[in-house]
């Protein structure tokens, strides 16, 4: 979400008239990233029309946006991380909505088979707590198929004592309480725990994490999952910065370093099936189908004080060859923490606020790019089809075609949306505070 208005009169007026970098990569893992309207999604609908996809995308991006300004985070004791180095991990990434889930196995089961229980979270890089819903949540939840977490029955669960309670969580009955806001009115209550997380890897093997601190949700209010009958979601996973962010904990085995290739989420043709989306974790990253890709374009990411999502330094935009030129502190951090510039692959940046009529129809539609100028010399390049949206309303085509802005106005700060980041292999690495990003086509590089 840029300032939107700026640069619609950019677009109009042009209507009318690389540095290279390499990355150091320990231990690995790859997670399937599974899109909602992938044939891998449980919640799978191929009778959806482009049209209703896109209402769709645009109403959940709004509430996205919504829960990022509003969303409080926990604290940042280190005392409880208990990681063992030296671990290669495959997980794997499916479509929710506006988001992407992963599949993951919680706790330990004596001798049941699989060993944990399996579910389906989403994958959220501007949030910090991992979370499920539990059985002790009683009827204090949303609906989701299949039962809730029950932790009380894993061996390996182990919920932390008021003895080490971060400040922004509270004591109750013995164990530490953390309240998480969402969107305009979700919230959740969970227990702070460790539990193991359990990841599918390729082969059909798995590979498990002990000692990663969750929450062990308790009392979930206003979750618009739950008024799908199909819904599988049964909390977030969270990546974005903060100790209680999966990259935090798991640092020490894959070195702050994850990497996604997003294709579209709506598409030309549903008919044919949409190839496996993978998150990838430290040395997954090469060798392998993606190592052609490790030259990459190189900025910078940070973090907003206690704030967890990647925000980005941005100098200037240019709308096809023409360049903004932004004043220098347009796009940064005032003091009342709102403002900025934040990548978060659970936006998807949709919308229809700045829409124009063509009345003709030449046999080419010219229509230009959109590049955001990085510091650091790094120039992020979105192709006109992910700029635009052609409308295919009956109504609109009798009166002349319509083209719409894939962009939200928005007043507290500026995002890069899931949808901009489509056919770019996109690296974090939060360690040395560096995203990496390159062209690709993500249907076969993934």
């Amino acid at each position: 979400m840029i300032k939107a208005t700026l640069i619609v009169l950019e677009i109009i007026t042009f209507l009318l008239s690389a540095p290279c970098y390499n990355t150091k990569i320990p231990n690995g893992l790859t997670l399937k990233m599974i899109h909602r309207d992938s044939p891998d999604s449980p919640i799978y609908r191929a009778n959806l029309t482009d049209k209703e996809r896109m209402e769709k995308y645009i109403k959940l991006s709004s509430a996205k946006v919504k829960s990022l300004e509003i969303m409080s985070v926990v604290s940042k004791n280190k005392s409880f991380v208990s990681v063992e180095p030296n671990r290669a991990i495959r997980p794997t990434i499916t479509k929710h909505d506006d988001s992407y889930m992963v599949q993951v196995g919680i706790g330990t089961f004596g001798n049941e088979n699989p060993v944990s229980k399996i579910y389906y979270l989403y994958l959220d890089t501007g949030n910090e707590l991992i979370w499920t819903q539990c059985k002790a949540a009683g009827d204090n939840h949303f609906h989701q198929v299949g039962p809730l977490f029950p932790e009380s029955e894993s061996s390996s669960y182990h919920p932390i004592s008021c003895d080490n309670c971060p400040p922004n969580s509270k004591c109750e009955a013995g164990v530490c309480i953390v309240n998480i806001k969402y969107h305009v009115q979700s919230r959740v209550s969970a227990i702070l725990a460790t539990e193991v997380f359990t990841f599918a890897t390729e082969g059909g093997h798995s590979q498990s994490i002990p000692n990663i601190i969750f929450g062990c949700g308790i009392n979930m209010q206003d979750f618009p999952e739950g008024k799908n009958e199909h819904n599988q979601i049964s909390g977030t996973l969270g990546m974005g910065y903060g100790f209680y962010g999966l990259m935090e904990q798991t640092q020490m085995v894959f070195g702050g370093i994850f990497s996604y290739c997003l294709q579209p989420i709506v598409r030309e043709r549903y008919s044919s099936p949409m190839t496996p989306m993978y998150l990838r974790f430290g040395n997954d990253l090469l060798p392998g189908p993606i190592s052609g890709l490790m030259t990459m374009m190189a900025t910078s990411i940070f973090r907003n004080q206690h704030l967890t999502p990647y925000y980005l330094n941005v100098e200037d935009i240019s709308v096809g060859f023409r360049r903004l030129k932004f004043l220098p502190d347009f796009f940064a951090i005032k003091d009342d923490g709102t403002g900025g510039f934040v990548i978060d692959s659970d936006t998807p940046e949709m919308g229809y606020g700045l829409c124009y009529k063509r009345f003709y129809n030449p046999k080419t539609v010219i229509l230009p790019t959109v590049t955001f100028h990085f510091s650091n010399n790094a120039d992020y390049v979105i192709p006109t089809r992910y700029v635009f949206y052609k409308s295919m309303s009956r109504t609109l085509k009798r009166n002349g075609d319509m083209y719409c802005m894939n962009f939200f106005y928005n007043d507290h700060r500026s995002y890069l949306g899931a949808f901009h980041q489509v056919d770019k292999r996109i690296i974090y690495d939060t360690k040395h505070s560096m995203l990496y990003f390159a062209e690709a086509d993500c249907s076969q590089v993934n």
